[in-house]
């Protein structure tokens, strides 16, 4: 990849003098992750992703910044070839993902090592952060494939759950955590939001439960899916143990709502198990 980029927003680093070519360490379904020279990564957003999502992780990157998680150091933001991008402290290490890929036989001490993580991310507060609730209700609304009758069921049982006051990351799971020589460092946090942690576990649920891994195949794929369902009952288990004020029940009533506003993200194959799964949890939901 030929690279000609311009430093803006006055953070670390002055002007840039890019490499010919970077190599791709990673890539998800927002954005690369490039090599950027010795000791730094280049965050690369899709052409099609709006300026605002980087003017957004900015400053979420720096709130984050402000708290004792362990998590990259921002550097700088780059507009490279009309795409937005991001540098951040480079770390090396697999992801908790890979690992669980490489060594099944570190599932549970990993699941609870994932369990402590999460649980020390709602530890802070998340005052600064865009209210969940708000992202939520706004993704349930653009949800086409979900029907009118289902979208109002949906938004009506959201009204009724607390808003909560904890950083909630929006994304985690085993590939948002690091495992480096100096401890776990928590990656993306382009979609941290003020909210209740229950949600927040509810969304790693709902990735255990529908979300298949971008690039996943062979091997990999199959390790995965025999995987996670060990993995999302050892990990909330080991949650539920750390934050006794967050019960299960609460977990699986934002289920409904989290897994309503994955639709809006548009991702084909999850679509027929999450719509499956509304169609018999909002009966049942409406009748407790």
């Amino acid at each position: 990849m030929r690279v000609d980029a311009v430093m803006t927003d006055g953070l670390k680093g002055g002007g840039v003098t890019p490499p010919v070519h970077s190599p791709l360490i990673a890539k998800g379904r927002t954005a690369e992750v490039y090599a950027w020279k010795e000791d730094q990564v280049l965050k690369l957003l899709y052409a099609w992703c709006p300026a605002a999502w980087i003017e957004r992780e900015v400053e979420i990157a720096r709130r984050i910044s402000a708290t004792s998680l362990p998590t990259p150091k921002l550097l700088g933001r780059l507009s490279l070839a009309g795409r937005h991008g991001i540098l951040y402290e480079r770390i090396e290490g697999p992801s908790m993902l890979a690992l669980i890929t490489r060594q099944p036989w570190r599932l549970p001490e990993l699941a609870r090592q994932l369990a402590e993580l999460h649980a020390d991310i709602h530890r802070q507060s998340g005052a600064g952060l865009i209210p969940l609730r708000s992202s939520l209700e706004e993704m349930i609304v653009q949800a086409e494939t979900l029907p009118q009758l289902a979208k109002e069921a949906v938004l009506n049982a959201l009204g009724h759950l607390p808003d909560g006051a904890a950083v909630c990351h929006g994304d985690y799971h085993p590939g948002q955590v690091m495992l480096t020589a100096r401890g776990p460092m928590l990656l993306d946090w382009m979609t941290a939001r003020q909210g209740d942690p229950a949600a927040d576990v509810a969304r790693t649920r709902m990735l255990f439960t529908f979300a298949d891994v971008p690039d996943a195949h062979g091997l990999m794929r199959w390790v995965i899916n025999l995987a996670r369902g060990a993995l999302s009952r050892q990990y909330l288990d080991r949650y539920l143990e750390l934050q006794p004020h967050v019960s299960q029940r609460e977990v699986e009533t934002w289920m409904i709502p989290i897994a309503a506003a994955r639709l809006a993200e548009g991702i084909p194959e999850e679509q027929p198990r999450i719509l499956k799964y509304l169609e018999h949890s909002l009966p049942r939901q409406a009748a407790a």
